[in-house]
C-alpha cells in the first residue's frame, strides 16, 4: 500500500510540473465556474478551500466565486503535525502567511469558523471518491474529526482532470470524497457519469 501510494504520488507530481502557469490559470477559471454552479446544491454555511501551491490547479478564481456567492470563505491553518486542521475566515485581499509546508494560511487572528463544505487538494482521485493526498494525513484527520462531532460536511476534491486514475490505493483511515470538481466536469460520487464540458 505504502509503495503503491508513493509511486502514484511521484507520477502525479511529475505530471503536474509539466503544466505551465497559463494552463493552471485557465483550468482554475473553468473549474471555478463549475464550482459556482454546484454551490447552490451544497449545505449552507462557510466553504473551506485551500490556497493552491504553485503546481496545483489555481484556486484563486474559486475563492472569488465562493465569496461572490455570499458565503464565507475559510482557509485551513495547521494546528500541529498530528492534529486536524483549523479553519479561519478569509476575504480576498486579507493577509496570508506561509504555513509549515509553504501553503499560504490566514493569520491566527482571523476568526475561526467551522466549515459546512470542505474543498480539498489532492494528487490523484478516482470516480468512487478515492483520494490520494500528500501523505501527512491532515485532511483525513480533519474529515474524521468533523464527522466524529456529528458534522458531515461534504468533501469535494478540486483538481485537474488528468489527475483521475482508475483506482486510488486506500487504507481504512483514508476518507473518501463526495464529489470532485475539475476543469471539465463535476463528478458526483455514486451517480452515473455525465458528459463533460
Amino acid at each position: 500500500m505504502r509503495e503503491a501510494k508513493a509511486t502514484l504520488r511521484a507520477g502525479m507530481r511529475a505530471l503536474r510540473k509539466l503544466r505551465g502557469p497559463g494552463e493552471r490559470a485557465a483550468a482554475g477559471r473553468a473549474a471555478a465556474q463549475l464550482l459556482a454552479e454546484l454551490l447552490p446544491t451544497l449545505p449552507r454555511g462557510p466553504v473551506a478551500i485551500f490556497h493552491a501551491l504553485p503546481d496545483e490547479i489555481d484556486t484563486t478564481p474559486a475563492i472569488a466565486a465562493i465569496a461572490a456567492s455570499g458565503r464565507s470563505v475559510v482557509l485551513p491553518r495547521q494546528a500541529g503535525r498530528t492534529r486536524p486542521l483549523d479553519f479561519h475566515a478569509f476575504r480576498p485581499g486579507d493577509p496570508l502567511m506561509p504555513g509549515p509546508f509553504g501553503v499560504l494560511e490566514p493569520i491566527a487572528a482571523a476568526p475561526r469558523l467551522e466549515p459546512a463544505v470542505l474543498i480539498v487538494p489532492l494528487l490523484a482521485f478516482d470516480r468512487r471518491g478515492g483520494r490520494l493526498g500528500y501523505g501527512a494525513g491532515f485532511y483525513d484527520r480533519t474529515i474524521a474529526a468533523l464527522r466524529g462531532r456529528g458534522c458531515a460536511p461534504p468533501a469535494i476534491g478540486f483538481a485537474f482532470a488528468f489527475q483521475e486514475v482508475d483506482e486510488v490505493p486506500l487504507a481504512p483511515t483514508d476518507a473518501r470524497l463526495d464529489a470532485i470538481v475539475t476543469e471539465r466536469e463535476v463528478i458526483r460520487v455514486g451517480e452515473p457519469p455525465t458528459a463533460g464540458r
